[in-house]
């Protein structure tokens, strides 16, 4: 339709000068929270979660081509304070079932990101969450997903899908290639919504062992058929450089990352210096590892 955005305008706001996205992950709500140490004996704050995001926003953001937010702790009401200028904004629009710690069961679309929510906080793209099991569920949450980039092309901004993957019936995988098949599958499906980039676990990862992502990456990038970028959730923050590396070089074109940067920072008496000394080395190394290693990528429309 005339007037409509192509993909590649709608995600220029999120990309390097160079190609590729280097995206920083701040939207972590409750699994934050566990991240503090308890004040005498209660979890901390919504406040202490708000000062942190603040200051990692101030510290970390001048260095980023895009950062993912919340609404409740971040994006309330305007476009938060500190967000650099050059760095494109990501709204979070999933809520997330998430019981007392445990990690995140199940997700659905925020009623309260509305398009005039979303153009009025200044995001340029949103972000959806799926916890995606091999089972009887797949029609429901394709149904989300499908809402989702709906909601994003009313809004005239690009989509982020990511995809979790949990095993279906059990608590467990049974082994290592049953959840690197699972993450492959994920990606296949959720992708096929249309949404601009998928967000995905790294392909073939291992703790300390790195030898599967370049080959995964590939299959994963043949199955998605768009540009794709990791999320550091379940990788040591010691391994994340190299899976970003070889990630890129299997077709990945970037990374939306959180915990790998700055999660050995809260906590700290002065977190706005742990973040400067040791955040911000991470994510400029990141950062130029994506502009070293992600191959051209040619998008449709």
């Amino acid at each position: 339709m005339s007037g409509t955005p192509s993909t590649q305008q709608l995600l220029r706001p999120l990309e390097l000068l160079g190609g590729g996205y280097a995206m920083l992950a701040l939207d972590q709500r409750e699994s934050l929270r566990r991240m503090f140490p308890p004040i005498d004996g209660k979890p901390v704050s919504d406040q202490t979660l708000r000062d942190f995001k603040s200051e990692a926003l101030n510290v970390l953001t001048p260095f980023a081509s895009g950062v993912l937010v919340d609404r409740p702790y971040t994006a309330t009401d305007a476009r938060p304070a500190g967000l650099a200028e050059n760095c494109g904004l990501i709204l979070a629009a999933d809520v997330l079932d998430q019981p007392a710690g445990m990690p995140v069961v199940d997700t659905w679309l925020d009623p309260l990101v509305t398009t005039e929510f979303i153009r009025h906080v200044g995001a340029v793209a949103i972000k959806y969450l799926v916890i995606w099991r091999d089972d009887d569920q797949r029609t429901r949450r394709g149904e989300g997903v499908r809402k989702f980039v709906d909601l994003a092309k009313q809004a005239g901004v690009a989509s982020l899908v990511e995809g979790i993957v949990r095993p279906a019936g059990r608590d467990d995988w049974t082994d290592a290639a049953a959840r690197h098949r699972a993450v492959l599958a994920a990606a296949e499906d959720l992708s096929s919504y249309g949404g601009s980039i998928y967000k995905a676990e790294v392909p073939g990862y291992l703790p300390g062992d790195l030898s599967l992502v370049r080959e995964q990456s590939q299959q994963l990038s043949g199955r998605v058929g768009g540009p794709w970028v990791v999320l550091s959730n379940g990788v040591e923050r010691a391994d994340f450089a190299g899976a970003v590396r070889e990630a890129c070089l299997g077709g990945a074109s970037g990374f939306l990352a959180g915990r790998a940067i700055w999660s050995d920072t809260v906590g700290e008496v002065d977190i706005a210096s742990a973040l400067g000394e040791r955040s911000r080395d991470r994510l400029q190394q990141l950062t130029e590892i994506v502009a070293e290693s992600v191959g051209s990528w040619t998008r449709p429309g």
